[in-house]
């Protein structure tokens, strides 16, 4: 009955206050929704321009190949010193030079074109010089009468499995949820926590029959089903309803594995929690502990892009293990067969941290 009591509390506790409550629904709805169709990595309407010296059918021809969705074509510039004012304006992600000598170089088969990209979108850049790259050396082999089949070099052909029209929203949105889970998960019990020290809790705890790893389990506990509800409702509404990502694999082995997250991770929320005299203190350390775990567990920057000495540092970062885990169910559809390397770091990582814990609150207690 004590133990009951106890989970009520935490329960009314939550409840109770407006912002956390407002917070976790926006994190697994809204914010959710708008990573899945707000940030595409893909290249669409690219605007340019074409300086065009060779006034020649073949030309226009060329600068008509780049087509809509991916292409947006704003028209021709008169002089080459308009190029460096659409680049550095950044009124276009690149422009076309074409030579006065194109068409008849055409002909010879060796004709040469110049793409000017601005550089301070990078990555749209990239996209950009490989996509036009692309079409105009289709247009070029047509032209000169050559087929690729017969033509020396060699063409590389991707095959992309698990996500083959290269949607972003397959990552996209799976990631946001990962991500905005890791953050409830820390914010959530330290927040709890604090508002006990706040309100002057502790002391009346400190006489009651209630033991520290009580406290700290109804804690967890209320916290993990608030946590569960709201990953089953960010994957069937947003993320398989709205916008249509497809979960091949078994849903109870995906909340398998965010309860053992929440219980890995939690151990973070209560030390900070514990540590903290405020919230003021308990969002410092939040965002102390919080950015290193993101950037380990590789959603920011691959593992392998990252220095030698830092590599082995992922290990200690949950993330990492409850990422690889999550999409290796939710996209590959993958079995606990394939997984368990994972849910046993999850576990390894979670019983260090819960008995650190346990030991600093017993030093609050």
């Amino acid at each position: 009955m004590r133990f009951l009591a106890l989970l009520k509390k935490e329960l009314l506790q939550f409840t109770r206050n407006r912002g956390l409550v407002i917070l976790v629904i926006y994190c697994f709805t809204l914010d959710v929704y708008i990573a899945g169709v707000g940030i595409d990595l893909s290249l669409k309407n690219a605007k340019f321009y074409a300086y065009d010296m060779d006034f020649s059918a073949e030309s226009r021809q060329m600068v008509s190949k780049l087509l809509p969705p991916w292409f947006a074509f704003h028209g021709y510039l008169l002089n080459d010193s308009l190029i460096d004012e659409v680049l550095l304006n950044d009124k276009a992600i690149g422009v076309v030079s074409i030579p006065s000598d194109f068409s008849k170089d055409l002909k010879k088969g060796r004709a040469r074109l110049q793409l000017l990209i601005n550089g301070s979108e990078a990555l749209m850049g990239y996209l950009f010089s490989g996509y036009a790259g692309q079409v105009f050396l289709d247009y070029s082999l047509k032209k000169a009468g050559i087929k690729k089949e017969n033509f020396p070099i060699a063409e590389e052909k991707t095959r992309v499995f698990f996500n083959p029209n290269m949607d972003s929203k397959y990552f996209m949105g799976i990631s946001e949820l990962l991500s905005v889970l890791v953050m409830l998960v820390f914010i959530l019990p330290a927040a709890a926590l604090v508002r006990e020290k706040e309100m002057g809790n502790i002391e009346m705890l400190l006489i009651s029959p209630v033991q520290p790893l009580e406290f700290m389990i109804a804690k967890v506990l209320v916290m993990a089903g608030i946590i569960i509800v709201g990953v089953t409702v960010s994957v069937f509404l947003i993320i398989k309803g709205i916008l249509a990502v497809p979960f091949r694999g078994s849903f109870l082995l995906f909340l398998l594995f965010t309860l053992v997250f929440i219980f890995t991770t939690s151990g973070f929320g209560l030390f900070i929690g514990a540590a903290a005299k405020n919230m003021l203190q308990a969002s410092q350390l939040s965002i102390l502990i919080l950015m290193p775990t993101l950037f380990l567990s590789g959603s920011w920057t691959p593992i392998e892009a990252m220095p030698a000495w830092m590599q082995p540092l992922t290990y200690i970062s949950p993330l990492k293990y409850y990422m690889d885990a999550s999409y290796g169910i939710a996209l590959k559809g993958v079995g606990l067969n394939f997984l368990w390397p994972e849910l046993l770091g999850l576990t390894v990582l979670g019983l260090i941290l819960f008995v650190l814990s346990i030991r600093l609150l017993k030093r609050v207690f």
